[in-house]
């Protein structure tokens, strides 16, 4: 099966993204260590700090920031905006040509397969899908034992479940027995033409393009209304620049930036040397090497940011609403530590810097000015 075992709420949105492009997942477990630089920073944390502690660098000393107050978002939904959800969907119906043969490593093919507990068959564990083998994507060993087989032939195995991954536990931790059949090897790629036919084809409710068209703007455009706040503030960030970075953070940031593809590790129930290999890259080696400082140095600079926007416009947080926030995100990291209050002493630093910026971007939010 597809690996869906949830992702835990650390947020790791601006590495994985840049890693990837994928959307958002996962954040950092990490400490950072406190750095004294200038008076007017402290002075200021000294005031307004709720939860004990206090940042001890000016952010201003490092971060230059522009327009925020105001800032002008569009949610405007654009013809190409239009045409790259056209062109999804269009790629989510493809097609392909049907070869034969025994299936390779690196091929795509189709298979259906049936899944069985205890000689019980578990509804969630059958389909039929695309399967890329040595993707990685799929439980280990499903593609595996796909791999090797002559196209029409029908292979019987067995595959361990991780805890998790379909979030029930009739299946979740257990042995399932996989009834699978190679349909074919996927050869080249068949594109659907968009038309009326096609709408018909995958809409019981619109007939034309036309009609599906106005659908889908009002679709984007309602996405668009509930990542404003997003928006906003990844405009506010573009007109930030950081012309250094405390020594401490830089190197929290790049731990973060890590821990990501470890947690990312954890989630397709791989080894770290695994992971990397899956996201383009040799190695971990190789990654350090070409990636992390420049993905380390966009998450200190957002920290900076919002810290040096805290500074400005008097935004802190109080103690209560510390609490509340760990032990929000203690919730999908129960499994990971006996307590909140384990979680939260091993996360503190990291913690706080994310709830300031939580507030730092609905601060921006609130005073944005939306078009469109």
């Amino acid at each position: 099966m597809s690996k869906n075992k949830k992702a835990n709420s650390r947020k790791r949105a601006a590495q994985m993204a840049a890693a990837k492009k994928k959307k958002k997942v996962i954040m950092a477990v990490t400490g950072l260590a406190v750095v004294a630089v200038a008076a007017g920073g402290i002075f200021w944390w000294q005031q307004h700090k709720s939860v004990g502690d206090k940042l001890d660098y000016d952010p201003v000393q490092y971060v230059t920031i522009g327009e925020y107050k105001g800032v002008q978002v569009s949610l405007e939904v654009t013809d190409e905006d239009l045409q790259d959800e056209i062109d999804n969907i269009r790629e989510e119906n493809a097609t392909y040509q049907q070869l034969a043969g025994t299936t390779q490593t690196g091929q795509t093919i189709r298979a259906s397969f049936e899944g069985y507990v205890d000689g019980q068959k578990m509804d969630a564990t059958c389909g039929e899908d695309y399967v890329e083998l040595g993707s990685g994507d799929w439980l280990d060993g499903f593609e595996e034992n796909l791999t090797g087989v002559q196209t029409g032939d029908s292979v019987v195995f067995t595959v361990a479940v991780p805890e998790g991954t379909y979030d029930d536990p009739t299946i979740d931790g257990k042995n399932v027995e996989f009834h699978a059949t190679v349909l074919y090897i996927c050869g080249e790629e068949n594109l659907p033409e968009y038309s009326d036919d096609f709408v018909k084809s995958i809409s019981k409710k619109y007939k034309t393009t036309e009609e599906y068209n106005n659908y889908l703007r009002e679709k984007l455009h309602k996405e668009n209304e509930e990542q404003k706040a997003e928006y906003a503030w990844s405009d506010v960030l573009e007109t930030c620049e950081a012309k250094k970075y405390p020594k401490s953070l830089l190197e929290a940031s790049k731990k973060e930036v890590l821990q990501g593809y470890y947690d990312m590790a954890s989630v397709y129930n791989c080894s770290k040397e695994e992971i990397f290999p899956m996201f383009g890259y040799t190695d971990e080696a190789e990654f350090t090497k070409t990636d992390l400082t420049p993905l380390a140095k966009d998450t200190a600079k957002e920290y900076l940011a919002s810290e040096a926007i805290a500074q400005k416009e008097d935004i802190s947080y109080t103690e209560e609403e510390f609490e509340k926030y760990v032990k929000t995100q203690y919730e999908d990291m129960s499994d990971e530590y006996d307590s909140a209050k384990e979680y939260e002493k091993a996360n503190k630093e990291y913690l706080q810097r994310q709830l300031l910026l939580e507030k730092v971007k609905t601060w921006i939010a609130d005073h944005a000015k939306y078009s469109g």
